[in-house]
């Protein structure tokens, strides 16, 4: 039997008062392992790092590699859900599941599935699926457990064991469910013996009979099915014939015992207790009084429910037909039956190991067949022996069945009116708790008034801004910007787009560097506020940060003909400002490097500036405007057929920002109307963009809801008479499915995760010489004591200096003091050894743990980090 073993690790991390030090009481003992919590108080370090006067240059930059190095675990604003017990979380560490795309009708809608993620797990994802052994009448069988999540039809899409923004056809709640669709598998159980299970064919006597029904090696034996262990009462050949039939009668219960006639035992079952005798008895029944209740006559392998619902299973009747002989039955209380039976074991399967003829046997729960749990059983029968390769249960949904968040698939199972037992009788479960919960902001296309449109966005810095995007000037007519075209500068608020095309005084124009592809793009939203002519002296360019409301003003270069006039600094990029007119005259036209490239803005051409949000999202912008002064940039809205028109496409084009599947983007077009005021559409068929197609929940109009894989959920407003909104609640960092396979009782909580940030370290240097005690505050010391009187107090002020530390090593120390502070002490033989131990302080302090480690070695990389031997 294989071996398995599954190692977790729990890291806790505190960032509330920490038990450190001190005291009794059960307080925690000082641990490496809890470096550097013991020294940082919400973010900052607690101490002083201390070196010696007489310290070598090495000691000081051990000291910078341990200061410099030291992080904590920041936490994180966003929780995710968790759940405890034997579950399995739908994801690997490189593959996660994804929320579908919100871009079709409801009933066509796909996405990722549990098979994207594992084709199969095991006991390494959940222990219920542990290996096993039968132990038969004749000799040991080993296992292994496996539930599959098996392909779809080739003709079908991706549509099942999906989480979709969808209305319950149970419950009209529009949400997001996790899907399991009407006829299609929600998962395959298979229980594989290593090499096949066997018994003889006998007769009732147990005489090998090639026509017999009994499979006597297999009865009264225990065999575990999901962590859970259930008798097998019976096993037979039921076919007619009988050849390659099995029927295995399984019984579970939590009290079983053997009672004899006219004997009464108590058995306490979940805080319930039972008074049982039997009433009856002979060759191959039983009947018991239960309570006072009586049951009928029961066969082996036969079961009663009494009055509080719990059963009474019969699993072995003896009677010895002589004065003296014993009659007994072997029984449970509280049993849960399972009968497990397939025909035709010897199923044909195609190449790819299919079958072909599945049983058509279902899982049998006490009395009652279970729709859609199909048992299949695979091995041999030559009439003499019986084999068993596999035992299957395919599990397959009755109806559509919608998870909502915070439930089960047993929970939708019955709100749809069927059997919840299709789950192998409550052993598995699927579990949703919603999308993880990450910080988002509210991106939104939105009216300013009813002539306006806007896009409130986060630029480089995460200000949150408001790009102006269009006016209404007339029937059909809109334009770029704040305001109407005039012809004068007075007003106009034109957003500029185009690279070389003028910028006036007053316009507004988007820069960005970087690149959206790798996540390093970063986009501001500036305002032109005008220049001084080149004759006043000391002439300034000035621009107004929308984002944070600051003027940025440089002073002008002065030319006699056009060329780069001042240089935009912002987020780490630069922009080149070129004069487009005269410097001769005030607030003179000039011309931006949008991109940041330098080339492309000294003449008018087709480079256009593109929007990146600071959560990644990336906004082009198209047009087709005529009237003039404006933009004439060419192109189709869609399905705008005004002559004037803008159209902006939001995509996500940063892979690194989702795990596999694009998440669907936006095309927004917007025209005008004869009052005038702009209208939006969205447009539901763009394929470069994804498309959206967004659900109006039951008793709702003029609102529409969806998602995409990145987590972003929209909402699109569509009042009669006024503009259209759409609102994207934008995540920054992409919201995943939390969907979790279960056995068993499990518990649910939330799990606040956190990212690895520098400790600020404030004026927390000192030498020896300026620390008054030693026990007064938190130290981290570096050097031995031959160069540290601090150390040296630690240490007991050791008459040799020496004392304790060997050459080519050094020791990693923690001090506890009774009034709670801490020391921790970084020394080495000599100052060599001691840049060592601070190196790997710096780099591996993950891999100390108890009060003291010693370091050896050349690099800190392949030193070694043992416990000092006692001396």
């Amino acid at each position: 039997m294989k071996i398995k073993r599954m190692v977790k690790r729990l890291l806790a991390v505190s960032t509330g008062a920490a038990m450190l030090g001190a005291t009794a009481m059960g307080a925690l003992a000082a641990d490496l392992k809890d470096y550097p919590s013991m020294f940082v108080t919400e973010g900052t370090f607690n101490g002083a790092f201390v070196v010696g006067d007489k310290a070598a240059a090495v000691d000081n930059l051990a000291m910078t590699d341990i200061a410099a190095s030291m992080k904590y675990v920041k936490p994180s604003a966003t929780s995710t859900a968790k759940v405890e017990g034997d579950a399995w979380l739908v994801a690997t560490s490189s593959k996660k599941l994804e929320m579908s795309n919100t871009n079709t009708t409801a009933s066509t809608m796909n996405g990722e599935t549990f098979r994207d993620i594992n084709t199969f797990i095991g006991d390494e994802e959940l222990l219920a699926l542990a290996d096993g052994k039968w132990n038969t009448n004749e000799r040991n069988f080993d296992y292994q457990q496996f539930l599959f999540f098996d392909a779809e039809p080739s003709n079908s899409a991706n549509t099942n064991r999906i989480v979709k923004y969808v209305e319950d056809s149970d419950t009209d709640v529009t949400a997001d469910h996790l899907f399991f669709q009407n006829a299609r598998q929600i998962g395959r159980y298979r229980l594989e013996f290593s090499s096949a299970a066997q018994s003889d064919v006998t007769d009732s006597a147990g005489t090998s009979d090639t026509s017999g029904t009994y499979l006597d090696d297999f009865e009264n034996t225990q065999l575990n099915f999901l962590g859970k262990a259930f008798t097998v009462v019976l096993a037979r050949r039921p076919g007619t014939p009988v050849d390659d039939s099995i029927k295995l009668t399984l019984m579970a219960g939590a009290a079983r015992d053997t009672l004899l006639e006219g004997e009464t035992k108590t058995y306490s079952v979940s805080s319930k207790s039972y008074d049982a005798s039997i009433s009856f008895i002979d060759s191959d029944e039983c009947k018991f009084v239960v309570n006072g209740e009586g049951t009928n006559k029961l066969k082996v392998g036969e079961t009663y429910v009494i009055a509080d619902k719990s059963e009474v299973g019969v699993s072995e009747v003896l009677y010895q037909d002589y004065a003296g002989g014993i009659h007994s039955c072997t029984f449970f209380i509280g049993a849960s039956k399972l009968e497990l039976r397939d025909d035709e074991v010897q199923d044909a399967t195609d190449s790819s190991g299919t079958t072909i003829a599945p049983s058509t046997h279902r899982l049998r729960v006490g009395s009652t067949d279970i729709d859609g749990a199909n048992v299949i059983i695979t091995g041999t029968d030559n009439n003499a022996t019986f084999t068993i390769n596999t035992i299957e249960l395919n599990m397959t949904a009755e109806d559509d069945f919608f998870v909502p968040t915070g439930k089960k698939l047993s929970e939708a199972i019955v709100t749809a009116a069927e059997n919840k037992d299709v789950l192998f009788n409550g052993a598995l479960n699927f579990e949703y708790k919603g999308l993880s919960d990450e910080k988002t902001f509210d991106l939104k296309l939105k009216s300013n008034g009813v002539r306006r449109y806007q896009l409130q966005t986060q630029d480089g810095d995460g200000k949150s801004v408001d790009v102006p995007i269009a006016y209404a000037v007339g029937t059909g007519n809109v334009t770029l910007g704040e305001e109407a075209w005039s012809g004068t500068r007075t007003s106009q608020k034109r957003l500029r787009l185009t690279e070389g095309e003028p910028v006036a005084k007053d316009d507004f124009f988007i820069v960005t560097g970087g690149t959206a592809s790798d996540g390093s793009a970063k986009s501001y939203i500036m305002q032109y506020k005008g220049a001084d002519r080149q004759t006043k002296s000391s002439p300034k360019i000035k621009f107004k940060n929308l984002g944070s409301g600051e003027t940025l003003e440089y002073s002008v270069t002065s030319l006699t003909t056009t060329g780069t006039t001042a240089t935009i600094k912002l987020g780490g990029y630069s922009f080149l400002a070129e004069n487009r007119s005269a410097q001769s005259s005030d607030d003179f036209e000039i011309a931006v490097d949008y991109n940041g490239d330098g080339i492309g803005h000294t003449a008018p051409g087709t480079a256009t500036a593109s929007w990146v949000d600071a959560y990644g999202s990336q906004w082009a912008f198209a047009w087709n405007i005529t009237n003039s002064g404006n933009e004439t940039f060419g192109g189709s809205p869609g399905n705008s057929t005004n002559s004037n028109w803008i159209s902006l496409t939001m995509s996500t084009p940063n892979a690194d920002d989702y795990d596999n599947i694009l998440p669907s983007g936006v095309v927004w077009n917007i025209t005008a109307t004869s009052d005038p005021e702009v209208r939006g559409a969205l447009s539901t068929t763009s394929a470069a963009a994804g498309g959206l197609t967004l659900l109006t929940p039951e008793g709702k109009s003029n609102i529409a809801y969806g998602y995409s894989t990145m987590g972003v959920f929209f909402t699109h407003e569509t009042p009669s008479g006024d503009p259209q909104l759409l609102t994207m609640k934008y995540p920054e960092k992409q919201r995943l499915p939390q969907v979790y396979v279960t056995s068993g009782a499990t518990t649910s909580g939330t799990a606040t995760g956190g990212d690895l940030t520098a400790v600020t370290i404030v004026d927390a240097t000192k030498l020896d010489s300026e620390v008054a005690s030693v026990t007064a505050q938190n130290l981290v010391v570096v050097g031995g004591p031959c160069v540290n009187t601090v150390a040296a107090e630690l240490l007991g002020n050791p008459a040799d200096c020496t004392t304790g530390f060997t050459p080519g090593k050094a020791r990693v120390k923690l001090f506890e003091h009774a009034n709670g502070k801490m020391a921790m002490l970084v020394a080495g033989y000599s100052g060599a050894d001691t840049r060592l131990a601070g190196k790997v302080v710096a780099h591996r302090a993950g891999e100390m743990s108890g009060m003291e480690v010693e370091v050896e070695g050349t690099t800190y990389s392949d030193a070694t980090i043992s416990t000092p031997k006692a001396s």
